[in-house]
C-alpha cells in the first residue's frame, strides 16, 4: 500500500524511507495532510465530537503509517566504488559460455552479451570454437527456449506417427505426406525466417549506433564543460547531469534498469510491488551520483519524475539546458551554442531509441510467420516418414525444426535490443569517463606580455566581458567617421 500525504514520525534508514519522508513533509507543508484535513473537517462540523473523532482518526492514521510504510532497501544495487575487476558486479557472468554473456536465470531468457575485450575476441575467433560451442549445446538459449513447447510438440507428433504407422496400421494405410511439395514450402519458410532475422538485426545494430553516439556526445559535453564553464557550481551540476543521463536512460529503455535477475512478480524474499522495488534501485543509482550533498534539487526532481512515471531522460536534458542558459554572461555565446548542440545530439539519439522501443516489427508479420512455422514444423514428420522410416523421423524432424525455428527465435530476441545490449556497462563506462575528465583535466594556461596568466575559462569569460554593446559600436562608428572627415 502506498501512502502519500501523511506525517510520519519514523526515521528513514534507506533511500526509500528518505523518499517517503520527504514526500510526506512536502504534502504536509502544502496543508493537505490527511490527518490535518480530517481534524479540520471534524472540528468545523461537530465541535467537541469532532475533536474526539479527529483524535481517533489521528490514532488510526499513525497505525496505518506503521503498517503501510515499508522501508525498502536496494537489493541488486552495488555502489560504483565497489565495482570493478576482482570486485563486486551488478551482473552475474555465465562462466560456462566463455564469460562473454550474462547468466540466464530462466530458460526463457534471451542471450545477453557483455562488452568484448581483446581476450574475449581471441576466444571468440578460436579454431576450437565449434567444439566448445557443441560442448555447451544444451545450455544455449535457442535450445532451451525452443525445447518446450515447440520441439516437444514436433517430437510428440513424430513419435505418435511412428507408433500409428508401425504398430497400429502397419503399412496398409500409413499416414504420410509428399516430400516433393513440402520441399518448396521448406525453402519459403527458410527465407521467411532469414528475412525476419535480418530485420531484427537491423534494429539491434541501429540501437548500438545510438548508444555509441550517446557515449561520444557525453564525453564531448563533459570536456566542453570543463573547458568553458567558469562557475564551479554550474560546472559541477553539468557534470552530474552528464553522469545521470545514461543511467536514467537505462531505466527508461529497460523496465528493470538492466537488473535482469529482478522478478516482476512479488516473491517471499521481495514481497513489495515491483514499481516500489525498481524505484528504490533507481534512487540508489542516482544517489551514487549525488553523493556529495550538493544539487539536491536535481536529485529530488529526477526522483519525483521517475516516481510519477514521467520521462526522466527528458528531464535531465531540461536540467542541462537550464544550466547552459544560466551560464550566459560568463560563457561566450559561441560556446553556449556548442553546448546546446551537444544536448541536441543527445536528444536525437534518445528520441531514436524511444522510436525503436515503441515500434516493433509489424505485429501482423510476426504472427503470420509464427503460424506458418508452427504448421510447417508439426507437418514435417509426415513429409520425412516415407524417406526416413520409423528410426530417422523423430531425430531428423527435431533437428530440422530446431535449425529453422532457431533462426526465427534469434530474430525475436534481437527485435528488442535494449533487453540484450549491455546498457549497464555502457552507462558505467560513461560514468568512469566523466570522472576521468573531471579529475585529470588541466586548463590551458595563457601568459600575456606582462607575465599575467589566465586559464582558457578566464579568457572565455573575458571575451564575454569585452563584447561591445550597441551604444559602444555606434560610438566607435561615429569616431571613425570623424577621423575620415578630418582627414578629408
Amino acid at each position: 500500500m502506498k501512502v502519500v500525504g501523511v506525517v510520519m514520525k519514523v526515521k528513514p534508514t534507506s533511500l526509500a524511507g528518505e523518499m517517503y519522508l520527504r514526500r510526506a513533509c512536502e504534502t504536509a507543508s502544502r496543508g493537505v495532510s490527511t490527518t490535518a484535513v480530517r481534524s479540520a473537517a471534524a472540528t468545523t462540523t461537530t465541535g467537541k465530537d469532532g475533536d474526539e473523532k479527529a483524535k481517533a482518526d489521528a490514532e488510526a492514521e499513525e497505525e496505518d503509517d506503521a503498517t503501510a510504510i515499508v522501508d525498502l532497501q536496494p537489493v541488486h544495487y552495488v555502489p560504483k566504488a565497489e565495482r570493478g575487476a576482482g570486485k563486486k558486479q551488478v551482473f552475474k557472468v555465465d562462466v560456462n559460455m566463455g564469460e562473454t554473456r550474462l547468466e540466464r536465470n530462466a530458460r526463457t531468457c534471451p542471450t545477453r552479451e557483455l562488452n568484448f575485450t581483446p581476450v574475449t575476441w581471441g576466444k571468440h575467433k578460436s579454431p576450437y570454437r565449434k567444439f566448445r560451442h557443441m560442448m555447451n549445446f544444451f545450455q544455449s538459449s535457442p535450445v532451451q527456449r525452443l525445447a518446450f513447447p515447440d520441439l516437444f510438440s514436433v517430437a510428440t507428433i513424430a513419435t505418435g506417427l511412428t507408433v500409428w504407422n508401425e504398430l497400429i496400421v502397419h503399412k496398409e494405410s500409413m499416414m504420410s505426406m509428399s516430400s516433393a511439395g513440402f520441399a518448396g514450402a521448406t525453402t519459403a519458410i527458410g527465407l521467411l525466417a532469414g528475412f525476419r532475422l535480418n530485420a531484427s538485426y537491423g534494429r539491434y545494430e541501429e540501437c548500438r549506433i545510438f548508444w555509441g553516439d550517446i557515449n561520444n556526445t557525453i564525453r564531448d559535453l563533459a570536456c566542453q564543460t570543463m573547458m568553458w564553464m567558469k562557475d564551479d557550481d554550474q560546472r559541477t551540476r553539468m557534470l552530474k547531469l552528464c553522469k545521470a543521463f545514461p543511467m536514467v536512460l537505462v531505466f527508461h529503455l529497460n523496465g528493470k534498469g538492466c537488473h535482469h535477475n529482478m522478478k516482476r512478480k512479488s516473491t517471499p524474499a521481495e514481497p513489495e510491488p515491483f514499481e516500489d522495488r525498481i524505484h528504490v534501485e533507481f534512487q540508489a543509482e542516482l544517489r551514487d551520483i549525488y553523493s556529495d550533498g550538493k544539487d539536491e534539487e536535481d536529485f529530488v526532481r529526477l526522483s519525483d519524475v521517475k516516481y510519477a512515471g514521467g520521462n526522466t531522460p527528458l528531464e535531465v536534458l531540461t536540467c542541462m539546458r537550464e544550466t547552459i542558459a544560466g551560464s550566459v554572461g560568463t560563457v561566450d555565446s559561441i560556446y553556449v551554442r556548442e553546448l546546446d548542440e551537444q544536448c541536441q545530439r543527445l536528444c536525437a539519439a534518445f528520441g531514436a531509441s524511444e522510436r525503436v522501443l515503441r515500434t516493433p516489427l509489424p505485429t501482423g508479420f510476426t504472427r503470420h510467420s509464427s503460424r506458418l512455422l508452427f504448421l510447417w514444423s508439426n507437418a514435417l514428420p509426415f513429409a520425412l516418414y516415407p524417406a526416413m522410416g520409423p528410426f530417422g523421423t523423430l531425430p531428423l524432424s527435431v533437428m530440422t525444426s530446431y535449425a529453422i525455428l532457431g533462426i526465427e527465435d534469434l530474430g525475436v530476441q534481437l527485435e528488442e535490443p535494449f533487453d540484450i545490449l549491455p546498457l549497464r556497462q555502457y552507462s558505467d563506462g560513461m560514468f568512469d569517463a566523466i570522472n576521468a575528465i573531471e579529475n585529470n583535466f588541466t586548463p590551458y594556461v595563457i601568459q600575456d606580455e606582462d607575465g599575467i596568466t589566465a586559464t582558457t575559462a578566464d579568457t572565455a569569460a573575458a571575451d564575454v566581458d569585452a563584447t561591445p554593446t550597441i551604444d559602444q559600436l555606434a560610438a566607435r562608428k561615429a569616431a571613425a567617421q570623424t577621423k575620415l572627415d578630418v582627414a578629408a
